[in-house]
């Protein structure tokens, strides 16, 4: 994991007043081999102050240095998605196996599969309906959720589309590996709020408006099978300017054709169906508060 750049600043400047050379140089005086690398740093900063020229350039190599860490991090994460998305049988290679699948709307049209590789002799990529995948292991198998888009909102597949990917994707995974596909109607969000706004700005309506306009947008941009965090939504909805305060003070979820069920601590929930869509106004209360 690549250390901070203060990390790495603490670092330097231990070894700075552990060198005799430049102890001699410098003229420092205090030092003895027994020092802890924080009584090292503490001693260099007795010496030094922060806006020296030695400390202004020990901070620019130790930027360079954690810059150049990040990238090797990022470069690792990069390549492990790469090996988890081929590797045949893991979770990646499940999510991308099924953004591979194109339906054939069952007209006759044979795309040509190849079981062994996965692949298509004819390639259309307008035949590729599902948009958005996640998949992790359980107790039985795999759970595979997918969903698809109609008119730029997430949306299950259809009975005969589920079929159809359902033979698509047990005709490739490994023998013996049970796949559980997931594809419903989104989760819904039920919540009870409390909204102060500047009524210089807003009037209660059309606070409470935008209010909801926010929560869509968040619900819309959180990832697919991503956790839906309060904190993450009130912070969305206090950035707008007016809207001084937003409390959440209950929250709700309810999926595939059950009732409502609290959110734990009423602030975080993983959508069954993989994805959110807030509740119709009749099931909101969302108190608008002039302030």
């Amino acid at each position: 994991m690549a250390r901070t750049i203060k990390e790495i600043a603490d670092g330097m400047k231990s070894d700075f007043v552990r060198n005799e050379t430049l102890r001699d140089l410098y003229d420092i005086v205090g030092y003895n081999s027994d020092m802890t690398n924080e009584e090292a740093v503490e001693l260099y900063d007795g010496n030094f102050n922060a806006v020296c020229v030695e400390t202004c350039l020990l901070f620019v190599a130790a930027a360079c240095a954690a810059a150049v860490e990040n990238l090797f991090d990022w470069f690792r994460v990069d390549v492990s998605r790469m090996i988890d998305g081929e590797r045949y049988g893991h979770t990646g290679w499940y999510v991308n196996a099924a953004k591979r699948f194109q339906y054939q709307d069952g007209d006759g049209t044979d795309y040509q599969l190849d079981v062994t590789t996965g692949e298509y002799a004819v390639e259309d990529a307008d035949a590729r309906i599902i948009k958005h995948a996640s998949c992790e292991e359980s107790g039985f198998g795999v759970r595979l959720k997918v969903a698809k888009e109609e008119d730029g909102a997430l949306a299950p597949l259809t009975s005969d589309e589920k079929s159809a990917f359902e033979s698509y994707i047990n005709r490739l995974k490994p023998a013996g590996v049970p796949v559980h596909v997931i594809s419903r109607q989104a989760d819904v969000l039920k919540l009870k709020m409390a909204v102060y706004y500047d009524p210089i700005i807003f009037s209660g309506a059309t606070a409470s408006d935008r209010v909801k306009s926010v929560i869509g947008a968040y619900l819309k941009d959180i990832e697919f099978d991503g956790e839906f965090v309060g904190m993450e939504m009130v912070d969305r909805i206090q950035d707008v300017p007016g809207i001084e305060i937003a409390e959440v003070l209950e929250a709700w979820f309810k999926h595939a054709g059950y009732d409502y069920a609290r959110m734990e601590n009423d602030v975080r929930h993983i959508p069954d169906a993989g994805y959110m869509v807030l509740a119709d106004d009749s099931d909101l209360e969302i108190e608008v508060i002039s302030r």
